[in-house]
């Protein structure tokens, strides 16, 4: 599947796939909530947290958002929650597709670069930061159901440490998958080394937890030493997402430049300057530029010594041209008959003077002889 092939929906096949993906979002909701996290009697792991998120950065925010509203209500409603006794979070799940469609008008549209996919990664945090603050508050102006500091670990804590990490994987998962991620260099390392980051730290929390599982959903202690801990698995996420994001820098703004200085050999310009200072490594890149930059030299000499040889062999052709042109016209029928006139009208004038000289030397003589 490839994102130029997605068409935007509009009419009934918005409403069409807002009522689809809905449903399908509730039903997942309903069903992941046999996975609750300790002490939390309503948070639960929910890896279908990406579908609004998804939805709103491939359709736009109007789709991600009544995706997340209506689908967290109906997962309410097959738990018998009730449709609107929490709909603070169903704001809030609808947040989680309305701001990734906000940032797809505002210019994310297609993922090539390094820059682009830490704004997509940026934006995953965020929008898990203010779709759960916004519940946060909603609660506390007006519902009043949360009481602190227990719902730190019973509400808040919960939801705000799984959904960024399973967002921060699935979510650049489901963008390859339809292409809005586009694998070039730079984002195909940055996805390595991210997932291996996050894969690492999950699977540690996972095999800690395992094994206090029990003490977990008995001792208050316990369960807030391990939502620290979970806080900490976070922020090593996000470290380690930026430690990948700089080695990838390192490697490929190098191959940008090196790239660069290809397309300006392409087009005809050997200076080179994207490779002043790349050139001046003592690794591969810094051979590799040097050998390109040499490599510019050679082709910019030999196209000069080229132009120079065309210039000889055209003004060599103009004169060979010329020549065969001349000969040509004297050559011709026309001409030679030409020719023949000229030496007619050559001989007639020649006789002419002849007789005009006869004519006026005898009377020179008579009128010496009077």
């Amino acid at each position: 599947m490839s994102l130029s092939k997605i068409r935007l929906p509009k009419g009934m096949r918005a409403l069409v796939l807002i009522i689809s993906a809905a449903l399908v979002y509730g039903f997942l909701n309903a069903y992941s909530n046999r996975l609750l996290l300790p002490s939390a009697p309503f948070i639960a792991l929910r890896p279908q947290v990406v579908l609004p998120f998804f939805l709103g950065l491939v359709f736009g925010p109007w789709v991600g958002f009544l995706t997340g509203f209506l689908g967290n209500m109906i997962g309410d409603a097959l738990c018998g929650y009730g449709c609107w006794t929490f709909w603070n979070w169903h704001i809030a799940n609808g947040i989680y597709g309305l701001l990734p469609g906000l940032a797809c008008y505002f210019g994310l549209k297609e993922i090539r670069t390094l820059r682009r996919f830490v704004i997509m990664e940026t934006i995953v945090v965020a929008t898990n930061l203010v779709a759960i603050g916004v519940a946060v508050l909603a609660d506390l102006f007006w519902l009043k159901t949360m009481q602190f500091p227990e719902s730190l670990n019973s509400w808040i804590l919960p939801a705000l440490i799984t959904n960024i990490v399973l967002s921060f994987v699935l979510v650049p998962l489901l963008l390859v998958f339809v292409k809005f991620i586009v694998i070039t260099v730079e984002t195909r390392i940055t996805l390595v080394l991210s997932w291996l980051i996050v894969s690492i730290v999950v699977i540690s929390a996972t095999a800690v937890t395992w094994t206090v599982w029990n003490d977990l959903t008995s001792q208050a202690a316990s369960v807030q030493a391990f939502y620290s801990a979970g806080i900490v698995t976070v922020l090593v996420v996000i470290i380690g997402f930026l430690i990948s994001v700089f080695l990838a820098h390192r490697i490929t703004d190098p191959l940008a430049n090196l790239g660069q200085a290809a397309r300006q050999i392409e087009q005809g310009e050997y200076q080179l300057p994207v490779l002043d200072t790349l050139d001046k490594r003592s690794d591969e890149f810094g051979q590799l530029a040097t050998v390109m930059r040499s490599m510019a030299s050679q082709i910019e000499a030999r196209e000069t010594r080229l132009k120079n040889q065309v210039a000889e062999l055209k003004i060599e052709i103009d004169r060979t041209k010329q020549d065969e042109d001349v000969r040509e016209i004297v050559e011709s029928d026309y001409f030679k008959a030409l020719r023949q006139k000229a030496r007619g009208f050559r001989t007639t004038s020649r006789i002419d003077k002849e007789e005009e000289i006869k004519d006026a030397t005898p009377k020179d003589d008579e009128s010496s002889s009077i």
